[in-house]
């Protein structure tokens, strides 16, 4: 399905009902609105494990705009303010009121934006293997740690470079190491990824008004957070290292923050550390939306 949300058409997806009865009685689900990483991905590498929630929340996914099967718009609309606007938009256009929402990698960023321009909105937010600002240093470092100097390089020069031969590098060398256990494929499904939104957030000589990767920082917005944060990390996580999370941690409202990271787990506890992130999940999602002061 698609819907139109700041003058682009968004594909979305819905597992489960809102309403639910309960004996003679319907109950109304909150809503969970899960944010996939990329970008020029799609929201299907976030499947089926999340549809498993749809017993306690309605579970809505959607593409990006300039990702997957939604609209791209202007380029110069593929940013962060854009993206993180479009959340609170989209979810306007449904009806959906004080959602619960997960970002995961960039649909991370994606939730800091709609998080701190929007932050009576949301009831509760999710950070999943997510950083709060541009940087890639301690990534190089656990590339490094993981698969030695030459996933250090491949990572560096994919990052400085983002030529063909430098991307298809980084493929062979670095995304194997982003998980712990065998099995994960691309997270998108097979022809539908958008090179162009990828390359158009990582390009060169931007400033942080731009909403690019190369200068984005959300870590001073974060510190009037309204709602509570859960936030996931794996100890050998390469894209977005441990340390990510905890400066997170740290700039949150301590009443309002719960940090979860897991051993021997890479980018996407929910891959390499199901069973452990669905409790954690789970107790997060039932729990009061306002904890004790």
């Amino acid at each position: 399905m698609k819907v139109e949300v700041n003058g682009v058409r968004l594909f979305f997806e819905v597992v489960g009902e809102k309403m639910e009865l309960h004996g003679t009685q319907l109950v109304e689900k909150p809503t969970l609105l899960i944010l996939h990483g990329g970008p020029g991905f799609d929201h299907h590498g976030m499947r089926p494990y999340f549809d498993r929630f749809s017993d306690v929340a309605q579970v809505i996914y959607y593409d990006h705009r300039g990702n997957g099967q939604s609209e791209r718009g202007p380029l110069e609309s593929l940013n962060l303010w854009q993206w993180g606007d479009d959340v609170k938009a989209f979810c306007d256009v449904l009806g959906v009121q004080s959602p619960i929402v997960l970002g995961h990698s960039f649909g991370g960023f994606v939730a800091e934006s709609y998080m701190t321009r929007h932050p009576e909105h949301p009831a509760k937010v999710i950070l999943s293997s997510t950083q709060g600002r541009s940087g890639k240093d301690e990534s190089f470092a656990t590339y490094q740690r993981l698969g030695g100097a030459p996933a250090e390089q491949a990572a560096r020069a994919a990052f400085t470079d983002q030529s063909l031969e430098n991307m298809l590098e980084f493929q062979r060398v670095c995304r194997p190491l982003y998980h712990r256990t065998e099995g994960h494929g691309l997270p998108t499904r097979p022809g539908i990824f958008t090179a162009e939104t990828l390359l158009y957030f990582w390009r060169d000589h931007v400033e942080a008004s731009d909403g690019a990767w190369r200068d984005f920082s959300f870590l001073e917005g974060l510190a009037s957070t309204q709602c509570p944060v859960l936030i996931l990390g794996g100890d050998d996580d390469p894209a977005c290292p441990l340390s990510f999370q905890e400066e997170l941690a740290a700039v949150i409202p301590p009443a309002l923050v719960s940090f979860h990271h897991f051993a021997n787990c890479g980018h996407g506890t929910y891959f390499d550390c199901p069973e452990e992130t669905e409790r954690v999940l789970r107790d997060f999602l039932v729990e009061s939306t306002h904890p004790a002061q």
